[in-house]
């Protein structure tokens, strides 16, 4: 067991609680989005933001890089973006 596995084994009782509380339903999602945030923030920091560089680190595709931070509110959506109303 790594320090990691332990971190989220004492942390999922209670996080799983709340979001099921507050999120019924999209347990899953909402789990997945409190870890893939501070994730995505991280690996672009030691990427310099670079964002290719991000994506091989994490070992996705670029595009599939700048969808999650779009979802995630780390990107702008390309119609703001283009000064165009969505």
């Amino acid at each position: 067991e790594t320090e990691l596995e332990r971190l989220v084994l004492n942390a999922l009782p209670a996080l799983v609680r709340q979001e099921v509380t507050a999120e019924r339903g999209r347990l899953y999602r909402a789990v997945m989005m409190r870890l893939e945030l501070p994730l995505l923030r991280h690996v672009l920091d030691f990427s310099g933001g670079n964002q290719l560089r991000a994506a091989r680190l994490l070992g996705i595709n670029r595009n599939t890089l700048r969808k999650r931070l779009r979802v995630l509110g780390l990107l702008p959506h390309a119609s703001a973006r283009n000064g165009t109303s969505a």
